[in-house]
């Protein structure tokens, strides 16, 4: 599939189609965040999300196809760095009950790391979400997400071809300007979903053109609905607009996406939801076998 023909459906929507598509798309992957204080925090950057998700992807990858079976060491090896952080993450991961450890039979040493149901369950659904949006704008043909949704094997099959998605990620890890900003900071990636989609449903209410619509923040609801601090969102806010990504009406309590801000989403979203639909129609096609090492 070609690189960048992948992505034309997406840059030729109607401007409202591709904005109702992606308030709709910010609003679903909130949900899953909204008064989930222990989610939000362990799950706060992208380094630990990333890492789960490679964990995911080897686990199926080696149940379905003979990957090596998922181990801390080979974990901190796949990231490269931050191998103290991920030890650390994932010991959170096994007392939160998201994962559990199985010693080797032949060698109690090794121990493998197993994803439980609650991630699954979670992954899942946040899964879908993405292949509906992809839908929405042309770039996957209708009828992935709810196949996903409904079944497991379908599911697993994606799953075992997601390390594309996390590959593509690493990879232009730097490129998307704002998004990139944001999602290095603390909870950062779920204040941009928020900013974009009251963005969005802004902009769908207003009528014809004119500068980027200005919106109540609302920081402390954020921060509460989100288990940030009141201070911690504000700084967060106020270091964008120091950035250049947001503008700020103080006295009313508004704030914009800035031009640049906006083109740096919509570049970002545009490559990852072609890199979920790559995953998706690879999975299509059936397991592909690792060589065991």
């Amino acid at each position: 599939m070609d690189f960048e023909e992948s992505f034309h459906p997406l840059e030729s929507q109607a401007p409202d189609a591709y904005t109702e598509a992606v308030e709709a798309y910010c609003h679903g992957i909130l949900r899953l965040h909204w008064n989930e204080r222990l989610i939000n925090k362990i799950f706060g950057r992208a380094l630990q999300s990333h890492a789960a998700g490679r964990l995911v992807v080897q686990h199926f990858q080696w149940q379905r196809e003979g990957a090596p079976r998922p181990t801390l060491a080979l974990l901190q090896r796949q990231a490269g760095s931050g191998g103290r952080t991920l030890a650390t993450f994932f010991a959170v991961l096994r007392l939160a009950g998201m994962v559990s450890a199985e010693p080797d039979a032949a060698d109690r040493r090794v121990r493998y790391l197993v994803p439980g149901p609650r991630l699954l369950d979670g992954l899942r659904t946040w899964v879908v979400h993405h292949l509906q949006c992809a839908e929405a704008l042309g770039v996957l043909a209708h009828g992935h997400a709810a196949w996903l949704g409904a079944d497991a094997d379908y599911f697993e099959s994606f799953l075992c071809r997601a390390d594309i998605i996390l590959d593509r990620l690493a990879a232009h890890r730097g490129r998307f300007g704002g998004w990139d900003w944001f999602d290095q900071r603390e909870g950062g990636g779920r204040v941009a979903m928020l900013l974009l989609r009251e963005h969005c449903r802004t902009t769908t209410a207003r009528a014809g053109g004119g500068p980027a619509p200005l919106f109540p923040l609302r920081a402390q609801e954020l921060a509460e609905r989100l288990g940030f601090s009141h201070s911690h969102v504000r700084n967060l806010v106020n270091d964008a607009t120091a950035e250049g990504l947001l503008t700020q009406d103080g006295r009313r309590g508004l704030v914009a996406l800035t031009p640049r801000f906006e083109a740096d989403l919509r570049h970002w979203l545009q490559h990852l939801l072609g890199w979920f639909a790559e995953a998706a129609q690879a999975a299509d096609r059936g397991p592909q076998p690792h060589a065991r090492r």
